[in-house]
């Protein structure tokens, strides 16, 4: 039976965006288009069209990786204790995924066995939860089907919103590369030069847990329990949403399975 939500219960913030990235070796699109699935605990309607911007590279220099005499541990878990939040995504609860359907997120987005599914062609489309957290470390397991070298995806956080694309964004691609980027109001910057890592599994049919640490400016990446850099930016140091994206930059219905995801709080 289709669930009915109440009228005043309905959020509608869907807007399309574009954002321009930088190019790089590993990364070789300098234009994708950004669409961001919003919605709230309760519920998302239909797609509205919205206003676009076009956001340019900033000026500032890039953000480089902190030398650490001693490497963090390789997987925080182990003195973290217990999640403040997990969802074993037995259900679209936290995502709302029933409301994305009737709307423009029916073609990227659904929940299947226990997994949310995220599968699109030559776009980056994001979808982040109503929770947020500033400071903590989140970690979620994916599940990666057919791709080929470029092809992206990963986690996103310290989201301003659910559409303009202001956030860290932890990328991985299909042939075991990752970085980390930044979107502000002033553009996209690159903070690392796409390094490829053995922690990755790369290729198709494969399984990534990533994870990200965020304390203040400091920000730590990892892949399959493995810790692969620091970063230190105080750009984005704000409270935020989070959530995960994909971007088929070279197969056609690129499709990725989130089968878990978790989060700790860092005091």
């Amino acid at each position: 039976m289709k669930k009915i939500i109440p009228l005043l219960t309905i959020l509608l913030t869907v807007i399309s965006c574009t954002i321009s990235f930088p190019s790089s070796s590993s990364f070789d699109r300098d234009v994708e288009t950004g669409v961001g699935v919003a919605f709230t605990q309760t519920a998302l309607a239909a797609a509205l069209p919205g206003p676009s911007a076009t956001l340019t590279p900033s000026d500032e220099p890039q953000t480089t990786p902190t030398a650490t005499q001693t490497p963090p541990a390789d997987d925080p878990k182990e003195t973290l204790g217990n999640p403040d939040w997990s969802d074993n995504l037995s259900s679209d609860k936290n995502w709302s995924l029933d409301a994305v359907n009737e709307g423009i997120g029916e073609d990227v987005f659904s929940h299947a066995s226990g997994k949310l599914i995220a599968s699109n062609t030559f776009n980056f489309t994001w979808l982040l939860t109503y929770l947020h957290f500033r400071d903590a470390y989140l970690e979620a397991k994916f599940e990666v089907e057919t791709c080929s070298k470029n092809d992206q995806y990963g986690l996103m956080v310290r989201a301003k919103d659910y559409v303009d694309g202001i956030a860290y964004f932890y990328i991985v691609t299909c042939d075991g590369h990752y970085n980390l980027r930044r979107t502000t109001a002033s553009g996209t910057v690159q903070l690392l030069d796409s390094p490829a890592s053995d922690a990755i599994n790369s290729g198709s049919n494969q399984t990534n847990t990533l994870g990200i640490w965020l304390d203040g400016s400091t920000i730590r990446l990892y892949a399959n329990n493995q810790f692969l850099q620091e970063v230190k930016d105080a750009s984005i140091d704000a409270d935020g949403h989070f959530g995960l994206f994909i971007n088929s930059a070279q197969t056609p219905d690129f499709t990725i399975r989130m089968d878990e995801i978790a989060y700790w709080l860092i005091d």
